[in-house]
C-alpha cells in the first residue's frame, strides 16, 4: 500500500458555506435572509469560492515538494533528441585534388520556405572527398552549432551557475562535441596533454561533464549540465568530516571552481526534435556552399524526439532513484539503456550463459528496440525495414558506453539490436447482421497490428514479450474483443521465411541443445526448438549455400561455404556465436568448396576444406588464409568430395578425405598434417559422403557411394574401423544388401541404427549389429515427398539427435521431421500453423499484412 498523501484542508465550497451560515446565526441573529439572492450571501459565495481555490493550491504543496525532492536527487528533464543521418557528398567526376568537407557544414531540406530553411543538419566530423574519388559519407545531426558563446565569468567562489542563451542542448549523441565548456586559462596554467581550445586569441581549458560531484576521479575540473534549461553548474562547497566524526571548520569546494574574472565559453549543439526525422533524398540544399559538391541523404534521418514532459519525469524519477546509477539487476541494465538513449523504446537484459553454451559466464546481453514516431506506424503497423532503418550504430555504441560505466566489476555487457520475425494472420470473422463488415475488418486488423507489435501500444503497454509464441488463442482474444463479432474460425498463422525448398545441407549443433542449421538457396536458417520453428540466421545474397558445419567441441563455431554464380568460386563465412553475428572477414576462393570439417590443433580450432583442387586448412587466427595440405605427393592437384575428422580417447585426431575421379579414400592418423595421409582403398568407387560413427570406444568411417544414375540400385555404404596408424585386418567392409536407393547422399546414426539418405528410395535404415544386416527402405506412405509413384525425391541432407531419436531430412521440397527414429515424417517447412508460431528468446514479432475475411452471420455456415 502506498504512503497516504496528507490532505492539509479537505473543506469544499458547500462546507465553507454551511460553516459561514452557522457563524451568521451565532454572531448576527438579525441577519435573517440567507437566501442566494441576498447581497451578503453573494459576497459569502464569492469568498467561499476563493477560499476553495486557495485550499486546492494548498493541497498541491506536496506535489511541489515531490518535484523538489526529485530535483535534489539529480533528476532533470530530458532534452530533445537530434535526428541523425548519413549525408553523401559527391562531385561530378574524380579530380586530382581532394575536397574538404569541414565539420559543421550545414545542409537543409530541398523544398523552399522559411520552415524548411530552419530545419538544418550539420556534419559531425571533418571529412574529405579523396583525390581520385567522387564521394564521401558523413554523419550529420539535426541541430545548430553554437561556437564559443560567452556564457559567464568566474567568481572564484563555489556554487557558480551560468546559463547559455540558446537552450536546450540536444540529448547526448555519444559525441564529446555535443557540449564543450571551456574556462579561460591563466599563463603557465596548462601543461602537456591537458585538453584546451584556442578561441579569439585566448586559451580555454576544457572541463569535463559529470553526473554528480561524487567520485569525480583525478581530474577535478568538472561541471554538471541541465541540458533542457541550458544551465551549467560548478561545484558547491561543504564542510566534510574529519577523523573522529567532527566536521571541518571551513567549507571546501567539492571540485575545482572557475577563477575570478575568468571567461567561461560554451560550444554546443542545440535544437533536435521529431521534425528532424525527414525522408531519404530530401536533404539536398547546401547552406554552406562548397564549389563543385552536391549533397543528399540516401537514407532517412532517424532518432529525433521531443523533449520530456514534466509528467513523464515524475514517473521516471523513482525508477532512476531505484537504479542508484549502478547496473546490477536485469531491470537496472534496462533502465540505464532507456535513460541514456532517446532513440530506444525498449530494452531487454538477458544472461547469455542461460541461453547459449558458448557464452562466457557473467555476460549480460541487452537487446534494444528503436523508438518510432507515430507517423512511421501506418495504421499501428510496424515493419522490419522501418525498425532496421532506425537502428543506428551511434545509439547502440552510446548505450554500450553508458552500461560499461555502470556494470559491476567482472561482468561483461554486450548491446545489440533485437531480431524480428514477421507473422501474418489468416482468419474468418462472423459478425452481427447490423455491423459494417469493412469497418469491423479495419478495426480488427488495427488491433492485430497493435497487439503483434514490438513497441508499446494502447493494446500492449510493453509491446510483444521477447520469446513468447504467437498462439491462435491470441487471435481469438483480439477479434472477440471487437463489439459486433459473433465468432472466429479458420485461424491460420503464417510466416513467409522457412526452408521450404532447395535444401542442400543441414546439421545439428551438438553443443547447443535443440539447435539445427539448414542451408536453402542463399539463406541460412536456424531452429532452436528441434525444427518446430525456423528463423533466418544468415543472408548471403547472390551465393548458394553448399555446406554448413558446426564445431563438435568448440561451442558456437559455425562455418558456411557458398558457391558463387556460374561456379566462379566459393566463399567462406564464419560465426563464433551460433550464427547470431558473422565475422567481417569473408574468405573468397577461386575454387569450389565441396565439404568442411572442424578439428582442434593445440587447443585451437582448425577448419578443413575439401575442394576441387585439393585439401586446405584454415586456422581461426586474425589475418590467416587457407593453406593447402598435401595428401598425395604424386598428384598435388587432386580434388576431394568429402572430409571428416575424429578424435579418439587417446587424443589422436584422424582425418579422412574422399578423392574425386573415383580416387578412393585417404586417411591421416596425425591430425591431417601434410604428407601424413595414406591411401586406404576404394579406388574405383565414387565416394561422395564420409561420416564418423562412434560405438563406445570404437570408431568407424562410413563412406557413401554414388552411381551415375539410371536404374543402377547403387552399392550402399562402406565402413572402415579406425585403429590409429594400423589398418583393420578386414579393410573396407561393404553394407549393400537390399540397397535400392542409387546414390547415397547423406548418413547419420541413432544408437545401433544407421540411416542413409538416398537419391530415390527415401531414407534407408540398417541395424549393423545384425548377423545378416540389410537395408530397409522407407514406406511410400512414411510422409517423405514423392516425385513419382513409389519413387521419392532425393534426400540431400540428413541429421539426427541420438538422445531424442529426432531425425530431420532435407531436399528439394524442404525439411521433413521424424520423432520416431526415421519411421514416419511430417513437414517441418510449413508456412501456415493452426495453433502457434514459436519465437526465440531474443526475438520479437512484427505484423505482416493480415488476411481477415469478414462475413455476416446470415452468410456463415
Amino acid at each position: 500500500m502506498p504512503l497516504p498523501s496528507p490532505n492539509l484542508d479537505d473543506r469544499d465550497f458547500r462546507q465553507l458555506m454551511e460553516e459561514a451560515r452557522r457563524r451568521i446565526t451565532q454572531s448576527s441573529p438579525e441577519w435573517t435572509d440567507l437566501s442566494p439572492g441576498d447581497p451578503g450571501m453573494v459576497l459569502l459565495e464569492l469568498f467561499a469560492h476563493l477560499t476553495e481555490t486557495m485550499i486546492y493550491r494548498l493541497n498541491r504543496v506536496p506535489e511541489k515538494m515531490y518535484i523538489e525532492f526529485l530535483r535534489l536527487i539529480g533528476l532533470r528533464l530530458q532534452p530533445p533528441a537530434a535526428a541523425s543521418v548519413s549525408l553523401l557528398f559527391s562531385r561530378a567526376r574524380a579530380e586530382d585534388q581532394p575536397i574538404q568537407i569541414p565539420r559543421g557544414t550545414r545542409v537543409a531540406l530541398s523544398r523552399s520556405g522559411s520552415s524548411s530553411d530552419a530545419l538544418i543538419f550539420t556534419t559531425a566530423v571533418n571529412a574529405t572527398i579523396p583525390a581520385g574519388r567522387t564521394q564521401v559519407e558523413v554523419l550529420a545531426h539535426h541541430c545548430d552549432l553554437v561556437e564559443g558563446e560567452l556564457a559567464g565569468t568566474g567568481t572564484g567562489l563555489p556554487n557558480l551557475v551560468i546559463r547559455v542563451q540558446r537552450a536546450p542542448f540536444v540529448a547526448r549523441t555519444g559525441d564529446d562535441l555535443d557540449l564543450i565548456v571551456g574556462v579561460e586559462a591563466g599563463p603557465g596554467e596548462l601543461g602537456e596533454r591537458i585538453p584546451a581550445i584556442e578561441y579569439q586569441g585566448k586559451t580555454y581549458r576544457v572541463w569535463r561533464e559529470v553526473d554528480s560531484f561524487t567520485n569525480v576521479g583525478d581530474d577535478p575540473y568538472v561541471y554538471l549540465a541541465d541540458r533542457m534549461s541550458g544551465m551549467i553548474m560548478f561545484a558547491p562547497a561543504a564542510r566534510l568530516g574529519q577523523r573522529g566524526g567532527a566536521l571541518e571548520d571551513v567549507a571546501h569546494a567539492l571540485s575545482a571552481i572557475p577563477g575570478a574574472r575568468r571567461e567561461i565559453r560554451v560550444w554546443y549543439r542545440r535544437g533536435g526534435g521529431p521534425e528532424g526525422n525527414v525522408e531519404a533524398n530530401t536533404l539536398t540544399k547546401l547552406k554552406d556552399q562548397i564549389i563543385g559538391v552536391q549533397v543528399t541523404n540516401p537514407g532517412p534521418a532517424v532518432g529525433g524526439r521531443a523533449a520530456e514532459t514534466l509528467e513523464n519525469a515524475l514517473v521516471r524519477g523513482p525508477q532512476q532513484l531505484h537504479s542508484l546509477q549502478r547496473a546490477v539487476t536485469a531491470r537496472d541494465f534496462e533502465l540505464v539503456a532507456l535513460y541514456n538513449s532517446r532513440v530506444v523504446a525498449r530494452a531487454k537484459a538477458l544472461t547469455r550463459a542461460a541461453l547459449w553454451a558458448y557464452a562466457t559466464p557473467g555476460t549480460v546481453e541487452v537487446l534494444l528496440v528503436p523508438f518510432l514516431p507515430e507517423e512511421k506506424r501506418d495504421g499501428g503497423q510496424v515493419t522490419v525495414s522501418v525498425l532496421q532503418d532506425h537502428q543506428t550504430t551511434e545509439a547502440r555504441v552510446h548505450v554500450q558506453q553508458a552500461l560499461d560505466e555502470r556494470r559491476p566489476l567482472g561482468t561483461t555487457c554486450l548491446v545489440n539490436w533485437a531480431h524480428y520475425k514477421e507473422v501474418r494472420v489468416k482468419a474468418r470473422i462472423v459478425i452481427r447482421r447490423e455491423e459494417d463488415p469493412q469497418a469491423v475488418r479495419q478495426r480488427v486488423i488495427e488491433r492485430l497490428h497493435q497487439t503483434i507489435n514490438p513497441l508499446p501500444t494502447p493494446f500492449s503497454s510493453t509491446g510483444w514479450p521477447f520469446g513468447q509464441a504467437l498462439r491462435a488463442s491470441h487471435v481469438y482474444d483480439v477479434a472477440l474483443a471487437e463489439p459486433g463479432v459473433r465468432w472466429v474460425d479458420q485461424v491460420r498463422l503464417v510466416v513467409d521465411e522457412v526452408p521450404e525448398s532447395n535444401v542442400t545441407t543441414l546439421v545439428a549443433d551438438s553443443t547447443q541443445p535443440r539447435t539445427w542449421y539448414v542451408g536453402s538457396g542463399s539463406m541460412l536458417f536456424r531452429s532452436l526448438n528441434d525444427g518446430g520453428g525456423w528463423e533466418p540466421a544468415g543472408r548471403f545474397k547472390g551465393e548458394e549455400i553448399t555446406v554448413v558445419q558446426v564445431h563438435a567441441r568448440q561451442a558456437g563455431l559455425v562455418a558456411v561455404a557458398t558457391r558463387l554464380p556460374n561456379d566462379k568460386g566459393s566463399r567462406l563465412h564464419i560465426s563464433r556465436d551460433c550464427a547470431e553475428t558473422w565475422e567481417a572477414t569473408i574468405y573468397s576462393l577461386a575454387f569450389l568448396i565441396q565439404d568442411l570439417a572442424w578439428t582442434l590443433r593445440g587447443g585451437a580450432p582448425v577448419l578443413l576444406l575439401a575442394t576441387n583442387v585439393g585439401l586446405y586448412e584454415l586456422t581461426m587466427q586474425p589475418g590467416s588464409s587457407p593453406v593447402q595440405v598435401l595428401v598425395d605427393q604424386s598428384n598435388q592437384g587432386l580434388g576431394f568430395y568429402a572430409v571428416t575428422t575424429s578424435t579418439d580417447a587417446r587424443g589422436s585426431t584422424n582425418v579422412a578425405v574422399a578423392a574425386q575421379n573415383t580416387g578412393g579414400v585417404y586417411l591421416s592418423s596425425s591430425g591431417g598434417a601434410t604428407s601424413t595421409f595414406r591411401h586406404t582403398g576404394l579406388r574405383g568407387e565414387d565416394i561422395r559422403e564420409l561420416v564418423i560413427e562412434h560405438d563406445g570406444p570404437r570408431s568407424f568411417i562410413w563412406a557413401g557411394a554414388a552411381v551415375s544414375g539410371g536404374d543402377d540400385p547403387g552399392k550402399g555404404c562402406f565402413t572402415w574401423e579406425l585403429r590409429g596408424s594400423e589398418d583393420p585386418p578386414e579393410g573396407w567392409q561393404r553394407f549393400g544388401k537390399n540397397w535400392t536407393g542409387g546414390t547415397c547422399r547423406s548418413i547419420t546414426f541413432i544408437g545401433t541404427k544407421v540411416l542413409a539418405g538416398s537419391h530415390r528410395a527415401g531414407v534407408l535404415q540398417l541395424d549393423r549389429r545384425g548377423r545378416d544386416a540389410a537395408w530397409r527402405v522407407s514406406d511410400v506412405g512414411c510422409g517423405l515427398p514423392l516425385r513419382d509413384p513409389g519413387r521419392f525425391h532425393p534426400v540431400i541432407a540428413l541429421g539426427a539427435d541420438p538422445e531424442t531419436g529426432l531425425v530431420l531430412a532435407g531436399g528439394a521440397k524442404g525439411i521433413f521431421r521424424s520423432e520416431d527414429g526415421g519411421g514416419a515424417y511430417s513437414s517441418s517447412s510449413n508456412k501456415e500453423f493452426p495453433d502457434k508460431v514459436t519465437l526465440p528468446a531474443t526475438w520479437l514479432f512484427v505484423s505482416g499484412e493480415h488476411d481477415i475475411a469478414v462475413v455476416g452471420e446470415d452468410e456463415a455456415d
